[in-house]
């Protein structure tokens, strides 16, 4: 199983997967079939290996749909997907999309960050995700997600 961070901004792609290492969650290189699928979508200069960084240049489209394919794979185990949605590519329709694709399958956490619409944004897909400030809070409630779902006690 693999658990992915996935990122449009790279430096917080960096500090999550320390995060996660702290909490001895193995991040393990992206499997070549879901490399395959997001180059078909995703910017030809966008970091493929774990972090999946989709960089700035990433329209909403691409990197919503760079998500679905990893949340969708069967051997995702957990995602802690990190967003600056207050790029020129964000639109305020963000969460409303993201939840058309969700359905809960596996545990998905966000880090929202930057300026802009923001906070709209974070409001708007708590009503479907956690989501935090910082890459170290994400990872600590993915992690709880990821064992309370092995445990059988969460039912997603």
């Amino acid at each position: 199983m693999v658990v992915y961070i996935y990122t449009n901004g790279g430096g917080e792609g960096v500090l999550a997967t320390d995060s996660l290492e702290l909490l001895n969650i193995e991040i393990e290189e992206t499997p070549e079939h879901i490399k395959e699928k997001l180059k078909q979508i995703l910017p030809s200069f966008a970091s493929l290996k774990n972090p999946i960084d989709v960089t700035a240049q990433a329209s909403e489209d691409q990197y919503l749909r760079g998500l679905e394919i990893i949340i969708n794979d069967p051997n995702t185990e957990g995602v802690l997907a990190i967003l600056l949605p207050q790029l020129s590519l964000f639109t305020i329709n963000f969460p409303e999309r993201f939840s058309k694709m969700f359905y809960k399958q596996k545990p998905v956490v966000f880090v929202v960050y930057g300026g802009g619409f923001t906070e709209i944004i974070k409001r708007e897909l708590e009503k479907y995700v956690p989501v935090f400030d910082y890459p170290d809070e994400g990872a600590k409630a993915l992690k709880l997600l990821i064992d309370l779902k092995k445990s059988k006690k969460l039912f997603i």
